[in-house]
């Protein structure tokens, strides 16, 4: 069916208090979406209980929620939740970021105008406790052959700013719970393998919580890390996603970030990565 389904995904350690901001600004959007597939991976605190009730009675019919017993973790999750979603486009979205009131309206307009494309994100604004207060950008190339040109060294896309055509990501073969922190790497890769189109509004859509960034990033160091990545490293040369000098510059370049002190990679992060 023709609409857009709100993909999200939130556990017990999420704020509640982000919680809220995020549904109000999915639920203020110009243009509503038709439906809001909310994961709960796992048991829930009474905090988030009482907010997630609360949007479904002052949204009666919008909310589909997807319960799981026990925490799977974000691949997983939404790897169930995309079952439940109903409609041709399927936008993501986190528990604490912030989209803007345009976001739906301009990523469902150009789907609809350009069925060539299957996956579409937008350029972001990351904050530490109010939108705008870091005024730091994370942008992405436009065009489809400029974001494959970067996939194998990063990421192409912001992924909570994204919405994709639901026959593409099942052709794609969903998302995978096997790789945990990489989940939205990993659908990419096999996105792009599969023969899907990417294009990137180069629209800030997006408000994207890091706080102050550097417990972002100490949770992205150290070895533990590094082995999850190693693992995504290996599955993408397995795929054929990286050739053989990618997948060591990956390597080499990725473990040596782990290793960094933090500070000191949060610097280069916004030096080389941020605008």
């Amino acid at each position: 069916m023709r609409g857009i389904s709100v993909l999200i995904s939130v556990y017990i350690k999420d704020s509640p208090i982000f919680l809220k901001q995020s549904l109000e600004s999915i639920c203020q959007q110009n243009l509503m979406p038709n439906q809001i597939v909310l994961v709960q991976d796992g048991p829930l605190n009474p905090e988030i209980s009482l907010i997630l009730a609360e949007f479904e009675t002052r949204y009666p019919n919008l909310f589909d929620f997807v319960v799981l017993k026990e925490n799977r973790g974000l691949g997983n999750a939404l790897r169930i939740g995309a079952e439940f979603c109903k409609y041709d486009f399927i936008a993501r979205m986190d528990a604490d970021d912030i989209c803007r009131r345009e976001r739906f309206e301009k990523q469902f307009n150009f789907l609809a105008t350009n069925p060539n494309i299957d996956v579409l994100g937008s350029n972001i604004e990351e904050f530490n406790k109010v939108p705008g207060d870091l005024n730091r950008f994370r942008n992405c190339p436009e065009t489809h052959d400029q974001l494959v040109k970067e996939i194998s060294f990063r990421s192409p896309f912001n992924h909570p700013s994204i919405m994709i055509r639901k026959k593409a990501l099942f052709d794609a073969g969903g998302y995978d719970g096997r790789f945990l922190l990489f989940e939205d790497y990993a659908l990419f890769l096999r996105l792009w393998k599969s023969g899907a189109k990417f294009h990137n509004i180069q629209d800030v859509l997006l408000d994207f919580r890091v706080g102050d960034g550097l417990a972002m990033i100490k949770k992205r160091s150290g070895i533990h890390y590094f082995k999850k990545e190693n693992k995504f490293l290996n599955y993408g040369y397995n795929l054929g996603a990286f050739n053989k000098k990618q997948f060591v510059r990956n390597k080499v370049v990725r473990l040596t970030a782990r290793l960094l002190p933090p500070k000191l990679v949060l610097f280069m992060y916004n030096l080389l990565l941020r605008k």
